[in-house]
């Protein structure tokens, strides 16, 4: 007989916490909720709830823990560092992504770094991309890139340190290149960043370091699915194109690199229809607010402050500026959870005036250069070491 759901004060209540904790569980993948008889409200399982309470399954069903011990990036509730240097300290630096990326890659920080990528190279990722059908995602564009990139690069096999390094520096490059352009870019060589604005907006690009601080904040954290599924690669030997290949295929979706679409739409539907009105059709189609809450970030997520506070003190759009105002002053009344990298990454992309894709671009180049670092400590370690146990759990051959 199906067990009886509960509502979520009830569960709030048997677990000792505010209804709005509940969700924050739920986007954290701590708790399953289904929608009411009504079609408003959600419901619970009585039997996760009392496993949660009691600690002995505070995750999914099914998940799996795979340890991975690390050099690159340490990540704990509320700081994230790269190599040792906080995000903050790097932000008083002024670090751009280039130099944060060669951090990562080398465990030193240039005090300048300029990068770019072979003419045949970058030439044969532009034609590979404008080659995809129309209507095609900026992120399939990318991914066509890589290959391109790869097919032209005599060296990508090369996974030496300084020719992993040199392949990666061209491999950002062409990445960014392949985008088709919307705005008017500058002459002569520009950091990536200012190379990338111009291929997701229109606006003037006095604005071009915000996006900087948006790929450092985002170039690793940690042990993430996307880069699991790099270190795997790497632990076969795959070069640096596969490994990005391979992040690049896990991250692309609305639960990783995609996440701040749904914030962006948010913030679109509050332009015409009013605060109140985007919240509420947000909550009555996902049954939560988007942007709110992380596995590891409990009280406070360092990425979401940085660049949050860098969007405060920008001279971006002032009208799109209030309606994110708006939003977020709405939300904050209700709810007591901290804000992700996601909410702020939304907000950015729609106040920068981006299509709603450019926050999943913004992640994906970004995180590609710590899918790199971590390449790099993978090709030291064992080749093949990991090895999951499979358990079959099918039908048997029935006996005559």
């Amino acid at each position: 007989m199906q067990r009886e759901r509960i509502s979520a004060s009830e569960a709030a209540a048997r677990l000792g916490v505010k209804r709005e904790t509940i969700y924050a569980y739920v986007s954290r993948g701590l708790l399953d909720s289904h929608r009411a008889i009504d079609g408003k409200s959600s419901t619970f399982d009585p039997a996760e709830v009392a496993r949660l309470r009691s600690g002995r399954a505070g995750r999914k069903r099914g998940r799996l823990d795979v340890p991975v011990t690390s050099g690159i990036t340490d990540v704990v509730d509320g700081r994230v560092a790269y190599r040792g240097r906080t995000l903050a300290d790097l932000v008083d630096e002024n670090a751009g992504f280039e130099q944060v990326a060669e951090l990562l890659w080398t465990g030193s920080l240039p005090p300048h770094a300029a990068w770019s990528s072979p003419a045949g190279v970058t030439k044969a990722a532009r034609r590979s991309a404008r080659a995809l059908p129309i209507g095609s995602l900026p992120t399939d564009r990318i991914m066509a890139a890589v290959i391109a990139s790869a097919a032209a690069d005599p060296f990508r096999d090369d996974r030496s340190p300084s020719g992993s390094t040199s392949a990666a520096a061209s491999l950002l490059t062409s990445m960014v290149e392949s985008l088709p352009a919307v705005g008017t870019a500058p002459p002569g060589q520009v950091p990536l960043a200012q190379q990338l604005w111009h291929r997701l907006t229109a606006n003037d690009d006095i604005d071009w370091p915000l996006l900087d601080l948006a790929l450092v904040l985002l170039a690793d954290h940690g042990m993430a699915t996307s880069t699991l599924a790099a270190r795997l690669a790497a632990s076969t030997r795959g070069g640096i194109h596969p490994v990005v290949m391979a992040g690049l295929g896990t991250v692309v979706g609305p639960l990783h690199g995609g996440a701040s679409r749904v914030v962006h739409h948010m913030f679109c539907d509050a332009a015409e229809r009013g605060a109140d009105s985007a919240i509420a059709e947000v909550l009555r189609r996902d049954e939560r607010i988007p942007g709110l809450g992380h596995l590891i970030h409990k009280t406070a997520d360092p990425r979401h402050d940085l660049l949050f506070d860098a969007l405060g003190e920008s001279k971006l759009d002032p009208e799109r500026s209030d309606v994110v105002a708006s939003v977020i002053s709405r939300v904050s009344d209700r709810y007591i959870v901290a804000p992700n990298i996601d909410m702020a990454l939304g907000a950015f992309a729609y106040m920068a005036g981006m299509d709603g894709d450019a926050g999943e671009v913004i992640f994906a180049i970004a995180r590609t250069a710590g899918w790199i670092a971590h390449a790099l400590e993978e090709y030291e370690e064992q080749p093949l070491r990991f090895r999951p146990v499979g358990r079959y759990s099918g039908p048997t051959e029935s006996s005559s």
